[in-house]
């Protein structure tokens, strides 16, 4: 089999597989464009490897943390996503997604009053954010807030008259 030689840095770092040694050698630049890639690709295990490392580094970037949290959400190491999650937080605390993946972390934590503030605050970020909506209603159903639940599904099928988990949500 014939395999191709590259010619530039560019193409180099563009065709990145390698084990995290490697990385040493690499921009920081060239490390989270790469970790973004993998990740993007559904190399988790990878981009995980790369989030990790920069954020070692020293690497102060929202997206690192809220992308490494958001890894580790999905792993169920969710004290450590809370974590990264605050702190994506901290850089950039305008950041919607931050807030509505953190409040779903709290609620698998089993802080649901927690939970409850970070959706509302995605949701003050973003009033048309339909899966914040219905999060927070399960949240409010689980704190005993049967009212407010009932209105926050409401508003995310109103937002969204065919999301069924809301239609559900709201049945329950």
């Amino acid at each position: 089999k014939i395999f191709s030689v590259p010619f530039s840095l560019e193409e180099i770092t563009n065709n990145i597989t390698c084990n995290i040694h490697t990385l040493k050698n690499l921009s920081k630049k060239n490390i989270i464009k790469q970790a973004f890639k993998l990740n993007a690709k559904g190399n988790i295990e990878q981009a995980a490897e790369y989030y990790k490392y920069i954020i070692d580094q020293g690497y102060q970037d929202y997206t690192i943390f809220s992308n490494y949290g958001f890894i580790l959400k999905n792993e169920l190491k969710l004290k450590e996503a809370e974590k990264y999650y605050l702190k994506a937080i901290e850089l950039k605390p305008d950041l919607v997604d931050a807030h509505y993946n953190l409040g779903n972390t709290l609620k698998a934590l089993g802080k649901l009053k927690e939970a409850e503030l970070s959706q509302r605050k995605a949701i003050a970020l973003n009033p048309d954010f339909i899966e914040a909506h219905s999060n927070l209603g399960n949240i409010l159903r689980g704190l005993g807030k049967l009212k407010e639940a009932e209105l926050s599904q409401r508003k995310a099928i109103a937002l969204n008259p065919n999301l069924a988990k809301s239609h559900l949500n709201l049945g329950n």
